[in-house]
């Protein structure tokens, strides 16, 4: 028998077993689209983790307080089981300022706060800063002017601040009270940042349109602490190449002075690669589970197709007397059990492509559809069927002609 022979052989198998072909493949592909679905959603994740990350700067060195471990193994290790968090002051600002590598050193401190304008109060965050040293925000101003060393009355809103919270626009020369526990401060606006586009990395104190921020003079008279300390440093590597290096050096000198407290220093690139090694194994959990519908499937075949070889005895018997070889019977029930997972994987990745792209606009969850799922859904499919068709065909290649020509 040559090969168009037997395509044509089992077509019309198929088309006289229309019912029980496709009862025999509803498992294949429920299984291809099982996993092509929880690949593409698995992707979209990744991908959409990257595209948060790539609106922030990855080189800018955060030195905070505490332990913020992000790392591989053993980073931070000689601030690991310390006391209590480190306690920054200026004398730190002028350590940093002074390790080879640094250009610029931006001392900040958060609180949570209540904004009261025109009788109304929302809370917001609120950021102390040396406007000296932040570049970066005094290139987002959309309204009026940043911060200067000589304010001290003054703020400036987010631009979620100026819109969003109150009913009336707040606009630079409007004037706002600011809560911070039992003590109040009055401000005058006199600048609105632009919009910002909101991730879920933005780092402390969340949406970036809802921050304020004022001089760390201003901060430590609302705030009221006879001990005023710096939340974290924002540090500018002269080299982006360099900023391990600068992150082990800054580690070091500030040991010095904070021998037994705990303080870390870390990047958004440090976030960045342990959460994708974390999405990365999500992403093929799940295709493995997509894989546990495709074993179920290729034993429905195998059983499918064992009950096949029963019901054509009499034809194995017919074709074994025409002169079909073992080879022939063997290939013939291979080559059917393939045609079958060709046939259900493209349908599986088919219905996977409509069900993801349905899951990306209705739930809210990213997807993308690969070339690497589509190849893995039609893989996984093909070698499924055609492995459960390998025990079925052996045992039709087996039967004795003459017995099976007796069968009824």
């Amino acid at each position: 028998m040559n090969l168009p022979d037997m395509l044509e052989f089992i077509a019309v198998g198929f088309k006289a077993d229309r019912f029980e072909t496709l009862m025999s493949s509803l498992g294949i592909i429920i299984g291809v689209m099982a996993i092509v679905v929880m690949l593409s959603v698995g992707e979209g994740l990744y991908s959409g983790v990257s595209s948060q990350f790539s609106t922030l700067n990855l080189d800018v060195i955060r030195v905070m307080p505490g332990s913020a471990q992000f790392g591989g193994p053993g980073a931070g290790q000689a601030n690991r089981n310390p006391a209590e968090p480190a306690k920054f002051m200026d004398k730190d600002i002028k350590v940093l300022e002074n390790v080879v590598g640094v250009k610029n050193v931006a001392p900040q401190t958060s609180a949570s706060v209540v904004v009261s304008f025109r009788s109304k109060n929302a809370s917001a965050s609120l950021t102390g800063v040396n406007p000296d040293n932040q570049e970066d925000l005094k290139g987002k101003v959309a309204q009026g002017r940043f911060l200067t060393s000589s304010d001290y009355k003054s703020i400036v809103i987010g631009s979620g601040i100026s819109e969003d919270l109150f009913r009336m626009k707040i606009t630079p020369g409007n004037k706002i009270r600011l809560y911070y526990q039992d003590r109040y401060t009055d401000f005058k606006v006199v600048g609105v940042l632009l919009e910002q586009q909101q991730t879920a990395f933005s780092g402390p104190g969340g949406n970036q349109n809802n921050q304020m921020y004022i001089t760390h003079k201003a901060m430590k008279e609302l705030t009221g602490r006879d001990n005023y300390y710096y939340g974290s440093f924002q540090v500018t590597v002269e080299d982006p190449e360099q900023v391990e290096n600068v992150i082990d050096r800054i580690k070091n000198d500030l040991r010095r002075y904070h021998k037994d407290e705990a303080y870390d220093a870390t990047t958004a690139r440090d976030m960045l690669s342990s959460l994708m090694s974390i999405l990365s194994m999500i992403k093929y959990a799940l295709a493995g589970i997509g894989a546990i519908s495709l074993v179920v499937g290729g034993i429905g075949i195998a059983n499918v197709m064992m009950l096949t070889v029963k019901e054509r005895i009499r034809e194995i018997g017919v074709l074994k007397a025409l002169g079909a070889t073992m080879r022939d019977i063997r290939m013939q029930y291979l080559l059917e059990a393939g045609v079958l997972g060709v046939v259900s994987s493209i349908i599986g990745i088919a219905l996977g492509v409509i069900v993801s792209f349905a899951i990306g606009s209705l739930a809210g969850l990213p997807s993308a559809i690969t070339p690497t799922s589509i190849l893995l859904g039609l893989l996984f499919g093909v070698l499924t069927t055609t492995i459960a068709g390998v025990y079925p065909a052996n045992k039709a290649a087996k039967l004795d002609p003459i017995e099976a020509l007796r069968a009824e």
